[in-house]
């Protein structure tokens, strides 16, 4: 059974099970909307827990029929039963009750989870996956982390071309670092910032779905071109270096990943990040990469492979 848990408002999830519908697959859909109303009960064994069903308004998952899950949590935090409410208000603590137990069933399930909890938190620490994607062959920007102004200062210097962002996996703007941060660079005691020395080049992405690789080159008038008047064109990129995003991807426990990648001049290429939940229909709808329907192909052969 392939279990989507998300919100359809949330256009990969939308776009996901749509491809699975023309693709002919079934699937269960869990709103994860309905997180302050549903049920988890887990049933115990000897050998430790043997079920676990979920009720959500009239509808009932055995989550040990599962055999692949796509999951794209929201914010509950920012739905609209939390208005007014503290986080240990007792509406958000049976939300945040729910959404670990069953986060933590399929962790440990025999199911294959796009994507797990623990590969997905390697996005959460910068450092921690630069220094995994080097160790997969791809050459990273000169970073440096810091709390103490001096040390920032010292870093600017030897690097006057250089961009910030955030150190965790909260999503930020990219920006170069201009007049404006430097005159208010002692701000950066009061949060670590990341530093990256800009590299020059062409800007690329790629979306990874088993050994599948989709990529695009972009074209942007923003350093950041999420932001900026942007356009994109479907390319293959060279053997040596899908391979890399493969081996990336399985490095860091994903089964789909979005990889930012920038080739320079000379012919370098450097990697980013991995972002372990991508927002692919940006780069689907612009760049023409059949993403959905590959990701769609992917869980549907899995789940009969499963079934088998």
């Amino acid at each position: 059974m392939i279990l989507l848990w998300g919100v359809m408002d949330d256009e990969p999830m939308a776009m996901t099970a749509a491809a699975l519908a023309r693709a002919g697959a079934e699937y269960v859909f869990l709103d994860h909307a309905k997180v302050f109303t549903s049920e988890i009960e887990c049933i115990l064994a000897p050998q430790g827990v043997q079920r676990c069903i979920v009720t959500a308004d009239a509808t009932t998952i055995d989550l040990s029929a599962v055999t692949v899950a796509y999951v794209r949590g929201a914010p509950w935090r920012d739905y609209e039963e939390m208005q007014g409410r503290s986080f240990d208000d007792p509406l958000a603590l049976r939300a945040m009750g729910f959404e670990i137990k069953l986060k933590a069933w399929l962790d440990a399930s025999d199911a294959l989870v796009i994507n797990r909890s623990d590969a997905s938190a390697t996005n959460n620490s910068k450092p921690y996956q630069l220094a995994q994607i080097r160790q997969a062959g791809f050459a990273i920007p000169e970073t440096f982390i810091t709390n103490e102004p001096d040390a920032a200062r010292e870093f600017l210097a030897r690097n006057p071309e250089s961009i910030y962002k955030s150190v965790s996996g909260v999503r930020s703007i990219v920006r170069r670092v201009g007049e404006m941060q430097r005159a208010s660079i002692d701000d950066v005691r009061w949060c670590p910032t990341l530093f990256q020395r800009v590299v020059p080049g062409t800007n690329y992405r790629a979306h990874v779905i088993g050994d599948e690789v989709f990529a695009v080159r972009i074209a942007s008038d923003q350093l950041d071109y999420r932001y900026g008047q942007t356009s994109m064109t479907a390319i293959t990129l060279p053997r040596e270096i899908e391979q890399r995003c493969r081996e990336l991807t399985e490095r860091l426990g994903l089964y789909f990943s979005g990889i930012d990648l920038m080739l320079t001049p000379e012919g370098e290429w450097f990697c980013f990040e991995v972002n372990p939940s991508p927002g692919y229909p940006y780069f689907e709808m612009a760049g023409g990469q059949p993403i959905a329907a590959a990701l769609a192909a992917f869980m549907v052969e899995a789940d009969a492979e499963r079934e088998s």
